[in-house]
């Protein structure tokens, strides 16, 4: 509150040194009107009393003037700061649509090397909707009995066997994965040729069973499908031998199996049309 009682009479007191220095200054003028020694004398009184506020005056336009330059280079930096990060956003877009595009075309390329390898005819799918359950356990393919699709037909992968075709509709297909437990495969270990059948696991997981305690199996050995049973032809890869379950009893051994599709990420599958079957073939030509 003391500090603010001052404030107006210093304000007081430096109009009344401004009145007066002025008063001075316009006296001086006069008196050294028409006498050029006084006159002289006059000027250097007048600069000294003038100095103060000229310094005064320079010194607020200098910090005024430096406030505004400081004012200019921060916007032009704060809008050269935008732009980059605009461009950088660009690049960052770019950069997404490029890793997918090299993905994408990865994809068909090995879909049509697949497609290649394998004799009967394909038709190539798209995943339109999968099971909600945290393992997937059935999805659906946008081909139906328009084009020759028909319950029971194998579904394949270029990594390997998929599931078959549940039931269909005249434009879509529901698909059973390998992993469901209704699921059968017949099968045998690549490496040693034991014969056994692949079922799902409501786990989302892939056994092996009835195989002989006699044959070999190790962690890691191939499984791939015998072509017995006339669903799938004859090689195909199912999956890899992550456990091996040998009881101390009984004919049999199993083997856990960990499918070599992952089954989360399809988004495109091949439906092995049945040679037999002409409404298949002509819905192939009309692909």
């Amino acid at each position: 509150m003391a500090h603010r009682s001052h404030n107006p009479l210093r304000r007081r007191l430096l109009k009344f040194i401004t009145f007066l220095a002025l008063i001075l200054a316009v006296s001086l003028w006069f008196l050294s009107k028409g006498n050029p020694s006084r006159s002289l004398y006059v000027s250097q009184i007048l600069m000294t009393i003038a100095f103060p506020f000229q310094k005064a005056v320079s010194v607020t336009t200098d910090k005024a003037q430096h406030i505004f330059d400081n004012y200019i280079d921060l916007i032009n930096t704060k809008k050269e700061n935008e732009a980059l990060q605009k461009m950088v956003s660009r690049l960052q877009n770019q950069a997404v649509r490029l890793k997918e595009l090299e993905r994408e075309n990865k994809r068909l390329r090995e879909l049509l090397n697949f497609k290649e390898e394998i004799k009967p005819p394909l038709l190539p799918a798209e995943v339109i909707a999968k099971s909600p359950s945290p393992w997937i356990d059935t999805f659906i393919v946008d081909k139906g009995t328009k084009k020759g699709i028909q319950k029971g037909m194998p579904v394949i992968s270029e990594k390997g066997i998929v599931g078959y075709i549940l039931k269909t509709s005249r434009y879509v297909s529901t698909v059973l994965v390998l992993t469901h437990y209704n699921c059968r495969v017949d099968a045998i270990i690549q490496r040693t040729r034991a014969h056994g059948v692949v079922g799902g696991l409501l786990e989302g997981h892939c056994r092996l069973f009835n195989v002989l305690r006699t044959e070999h199996i190790m962690v890691g050995d191939r499984v791939v499908t015998s072509g017995f049973g006339n669903r799938f032809p004859r090689g195909l890869l199912i999956g890899v031998v992550s456990k091996v379950i040998k009881k101390p009893y009984g004919l049999f051994q199993e083997a856990e199996i960990t499918p070599s599709v992952d089954f989360s990420k399809l988004e495109e599958v091949y439906i092995l049309l049945r040679r037999q079957s002409s409404l298949a073939l002509n819905g192939l030509r009309h692909e």
